[in-house]
């Protein structure tokens, strides 16, 4: 039988499965370009708002910690009032508050506009990555949410490149136009492509049972003996996060300190994003047979060694760069699997809820990982040194996630099992995203 042949009870066919994918992708990708964009723009915006360090240093606060409580407050909504109204509303105030950017003539009006829009930042990804992983079978769940969230850095990368090429000839307001309208236009496709119901019949019966329980947001995540599992897999999501927050803001500074000069230090953070983006696509052919946990950790581990050799030949220049990509494929590809294993750990009642917490403890790791690593770089460590402490929190990390892996209930309430498959999509093991039009 043709593998793509479809029986009347298996599901949405491949194509519905391609397309809602695909959508999540593209708001993936919107959502990592609006995120970073104030770095892209801070040279030319500082100068013109006459904003000095510090103050800037706020701005870029603001945003972060909009985002911190967005993943917070709308994975636990999207969980009560649909994926897809609360996706919509994440789209919508992303648009309005980073178009509003444009308009900024103060400091001040610029951290509120990006500490309001940050909600809607953070809150975008619980609800595309539910919806991700709702379209598919258990069985291709973790390999379609990495695929999807591998948009976020791409995005970075190919905002950058765009911001480069516009921003000089069109100015700093520009980019943040360019950045609303994308995300608003975003929401066309959202509506035309992602079911109103994502969740199976099967699922919406747990949900209901979960709600009738009583219980509450927080006992409903740790609920079914996932409060252990949870709690590793944050504890790895935490150390992973403080280790890339430090590399990525502090590579080229690092390069340059080393002998690089500053146009390829420059090229540290870039490399390390492709190398991220490499070895998401490597992992997500590997969950599919082993699911999630196993093959991150050992990416984990293998990101320790290469970040203790990157220690020992920093300055190299060719070489450093091409340790660099390795260590990016290791480590940051790594952490791009996050939404997939927290998609895994939380069944579909709490799913999106477990999928926002998770990215919250992620990015107040990469809010910690500049500051500890500028203050380790003040004391004047050697690099041997500060590259050998970077690996111990891959290790943890690491550690973490084989702990959760070990502690976490062997089957969740949506009644996924650890997955024994491939990759290769067949039609009859699609999932169940079209019963929810029932």
């Amino acid at each position: 039988m043709n593998s793509l042949a479809q029986e009347p009870s298996a599901g949405p066919p491949l194509s519905n499965v391609l397309r809602i994918t695909l959508v999540c992708f593209a708001v993936s990708m919107i959502d990592g370009f609006d995120t970073l964009m104030l770095s892209f723009v801070a040279p030319l915006l500082a100068k013109s708002l006459q904003i000095d360090h510090a103050t800037l240093g706020r701005v870029f606060g603001a945003g972060f910690i909009g985002t911190v409580l967005g993943s917070l407050i709308i994975g636990p909504l999207a969980d009560r009032f649909g994926r897809r109204p609360m996706l919509l509303l994440a789209l919508a105030v992303t648009g309005i508050f980073t178009l509003g950017c444009a308009f900024a003539t103060s400091a001040t009006m610029l951290a509120a506009l990006r500490f309001i829009g940050g909600l809607g930042m953070g809150g975008a990804i619980p609800p595309v990555a539910a919806i991700t992983a709702e379209s598919g079978s258990p069985q291709r769940r973790s390999s379609l949410v990495i695929l999807m969230f591998i948009g976020f850095p791409l995005g970075a990368v190919v905002g950058g490149a765009i911001t480069a090429a516009l921003m000089v000839r069109f100015g700093w307001p520009f980019v943040f136009l360019m950045g609303g309208t994308f995300a608003l236009l975003a929401m066309i496709p959202v509506l035309l492509v992602i079911p109103a119901q994502t969740v199976s019949r099967a699922e919406r019966v747990a949900a209901r049972l979960h709600a009738a329980r009583g219980l509450s947001v927080i006992g409903g995540v740790f609920a079914g003996g996932r409060l252990p599992a949870t709690l590793a897999l944050w504890f790895g999501v935490l150390s992973s996060m403080i280790l890339s927050g430090f590399l990525v803001s502090f590579m080229p500074t690092i390069l340059n300190m080393n002998g690089v000069e500053p146009g390829r230090a420059a090229l540290g953070s870039v490399v390390l994003n492709f190398g991220a983006i490499g070895g998401a696509l490597v992992i997500s052919t590997l969950v599919g047979k082993r699911g999630p946990f196993v093959p991150v950790a050992i990416s984990f581990l293998g990101g320790a060694v290469l970040t203790v050799a990157l220690g020992q030949i920093i300055g190299a220049g060719n070489v450093a760069l091409a340790m660099l990509f390795a260590v990016g494929g290791f480590l940051v590809g790594g952490q791009l699997t996050f939404p997939a294993i927290a998609s895994y750990l939380f069944p579909a009642n709490v799913r999106a809820a477990g999928v926002g917490w998770t990215l919250a403890i992620g990015r107040i790791g990469s809010i910690v990982g500049p500051v500890v690593g500028g203050i380790l770089l003040s004391q004047h460590l050697s690099f041997e040194a500060l590259f050998m402490l970077a690996a111990i929190l891959a290790v943890g990390a690491a550690f973490g996630i084989i702990l959760a892996n070990v502690l976490r209930p062997r089957e969740t309430e949506s009644g996924a099992v650890t997955p024994t498959a491939s990759f290769a999509i067949t039609g009859s093991e699609l999932g169940e995203a079209g019963h929810g039009k029932n």
